[in-house]
């Protein structure tokens, strides 16, 4: 990420090439012409410069002259492009807990769109309300508010069902977005925005799952920190993330991940108190203390999900950071929950 530009999670514009090659379109070239890096939609932590994603969506709208071109991007929008994110929101325990918890993260996948909720009595109203994307605005609107409630389909109970959808722009000639979501839509309005029955949205949802919400919010509390502007250690942070699973990677590879010399790591590690050795520890604890949180990954899984090579390194390693071993921080932990 550009330092002081806003930015937008890489593969969360993964729909985008779904729906070139869906219209048999070179899509490199159309990212390539925007200054986008095609290869960045495989990296999970890479992030895009939201002024380049702005114009390659306005570009793709104009071009091909589709006006519901945000509803067709939200057909391929797959729940893996949101990585844990995705699942977390799934695992709340009703709609409204599910809203409140992504708008907490939606700076993980954009920093240029926020969204914020207007509750009264009886509704609640999820609106769009961007600080960028000027020329996409209308494409991507259309496309967050479809991209969300084709989500919350997944876990919501069959009844819940928005009261209406309001729309910023002009009502185009054919009426894909009002098919695609199934509900009264309301054009030219003054924001855009999602509608629901503040009743049907607290119905509880069948896929709620207090272990994943306790197991994956302090890693994305983590990343949420991570997006701190000129944060160095945020960055190798979500670096070490992506790699512990196979092994740890040595400092030359984060470097080079980031695009510097391993001086030049060193040196604005040190600018900010820390080392690239404090980073790794840092992260393999707070890892190793969310993963033990669940029970249904053994303490061998979470010391390889860690980078250990066997179980008896990762354990010295683990009561060196914290006084205990994981199998009694995890008994802890279960004591706690049950008082």
């Amino acid at each position: 990420m550009i330092q002081g530009t806003y930015s937008v999670l890489a593969t969360h514009l993964r729909m985008v090439l779904r729906w070139l090659e869906a219209q048999g379109e070179p899509a490199q070239q159309h990212f390539e012409r925007h200054g986008l890096d095609i290869n960045a939609l495989q990296q999970p932590r890479e992030r895009f410069c939201a002024e380049a994603v702005d114009a390659l969506l306005a570009d793709l709208r104009d071009q091909f002259q589709r006006p519901c071109l945000g509803t067709e991007l939200a057909e391929f929008h797959r729940l893996s492009d949101t990585h844990a994110l995705g699942i977390t929101l799934l695992a709340s325990d009703d709609g409204l807990a599910a809203l409140e918890r992504g708008l907490r993260y939606q700076r993980l996948l954009s920093t240029g769109a926020p969204m914020h909720l207007e509750e009264q009595k009886n509704q609640v109203a999820l609106v769009f309300s961007p600080v960028t994307f000027q020329l996409s605005r209308d494409v991507l609107g259309t496309y967050m508010i479809a991209m969300i409630w084709s989500s919350m389909q997944m876990a919501a109970p069959p009844a819940l069902q928005p009261l209406k959808i309001e729309l910023a722009g002009p009502e185009p000639d054919n009426r894909h977005f009002e098919t695609a979501m199934g509900c009264k839509v309301v054009w030219s309005q003054n924001r855009t925005a999602m509608v629901f029955d503040k009743a049907q949205l607290q119905e509880p949802w069948h896929m709620r799952n207090s272990e994943i919400i306790r197991s994956n919010e302090p890693m994305l509390d983590n990343l949420l920190r991570s997006l701190k502007t000129g944060d160095i250690a945020g960055r190798v942070r979500w670096q070490l993330l992506d790699a512990l699973d196979e092994q740890l990677p040595s400092e030359e590879a984060i470097a080079q991940a980031l695009h510097m010399s391993p001086r030049t790591l060193q040196r604005r590690l040190k600018s900010e108190n820390t080392s690239y050795g404090k980073v790794v520890q840092e992260t393999r604890m707070q890892l190793a203390q969310q993963l033990l949180a669940s029970p249904d990954v053994s303490a061998t899984e979470v010391g390889l999900a860690c980078g250990f090579s066997d179980a008896s390194a990762f354990t010295r390693a683990f009561k060196r950071w914290t006084g205990t071993t994981p199998s009694d921080y995890r008994s802890g932990m279960r004591e706690t929950a049950s008082s």
